[in-house]
């Protein structure tokens, strides 16, 4: 397999990208829709033994590891991302479950550092939506890939993690907190944007199609502590610790509301797209 530079990205975008990812590094893995996008994707790439698999901006490696029980001893999944501190729990999973298919290196979505023509199938999960330039990316994804090799990624629906999303954000302006920056996360929230974007880089026989993964939480910590994990967390820290400490109860109060005997819902609507490079 082609090798991959470990240099770091000085473009400020994308190095502010790589900055929220160490942020959150740690507490990564808690996140259950993170997990279940991950598997989802995976499942539906339907690998095989023996298969080259390229992971772009795999984060902590889900679901590079999880295609590793795919590919077996005789393939080769390789996890690229800009974020370090993500990469190294990725090694240290990968380290602890004994696996030796398995690489993660440093690298930039858009610029891959790998030979044309060598994977069979490149898998984005969760994550294409944060990359500035989604179709040069799904080009260079397209370079790397063999004649009739596989592109798979994911993308969130219009209804993500809403209502609890509008109440975070309305209980940070009461504090003074201005409103994020326009997410970049339901970037692909339309299934016809995911089949327009793969057109236009080159793919055929493309299939886009939408699951609910949504779950039920069961106490009000296990919603703060998933919002404490996620993205969310980075808007509170503004805040003084005593702030935070009122934030959190008054947010947790009006999420209680939402309550059914199930538990408390989390909408996770997601779009599976699929895209194959012609074979000829």
């Amino acid at each position: 397999m082609a090798p991959l530079n470990e240099t770091r990205c000085t473009d400020d975008p994308k190095h502010r990208i790589a900055k929220i990812f160490n942020a959150l590094a740690e507490t990564y893995d808690t996140l259950r829709f993170v997990q279940v996008c991950a598997r989802r994707l995976v499942e539906r790439a339907a690998l095989f033994p023996g298969a080259q698999v390229l992971d772009v901006a795999t984060g902590t490696g889900l679901a590079a590891l999880a295609a590793a029980q795919y590919v077996g001893q005789t393939g080769m999944v390789l996890g690229v991302d800009l974020s370090y501190d993500m990469l190294e729990r990725g090694r240290k999973k990968v380290a602890a479950a004994g696996l030796t298919q398995v690489e993660f290196l440093a690298g930039d979505a858009e610029r891959l550092n790998l030979r044309d023509r060598s994977f069979d199938v490149v898998l984005c999960a969760s994550s294409l939506f944060f990359v500035p330039d989604i179709l040069a990316a799904l080009r260079e994804w397209q370079r790397v890939l063999k004649p009739g090799g596989q592109v798979g990624f994911s993308g969130f629906g219009t209804t993500f993690r809403q209502p609890m999303l509008m109440l975070w954000e309305a209980r940070l302006k009461k504090y003074g907190v201005p409103p994020p920056k326009r997410s970049p996360v339901l970037r692909l929230a339309d299934p016809e944007t995911c089949r327009r974007f793969l057109h236009e880089a080159g793919f055929v026989h493309i299939a886009v199609q939408s699951e609910q993964i949504g779950y039920y939480l069961q106490t009000l910590e296990e919603c703060w502590e998933e919002a404490w994990a996620s993205l969310d967390r980075l808007t509170v820290l503004s805040l003084a610790p005593d702030q935070r400490e009122q934030f959190k109860a008054e947010h947790l109060a009006e999420v209680e509301a939402l309550a059914t005997e199930k538990g408390i819902w989390v909408d996770v609507p997601v779009n599976f797209a699929q895209g194959w490079k012609s074979s000829t």
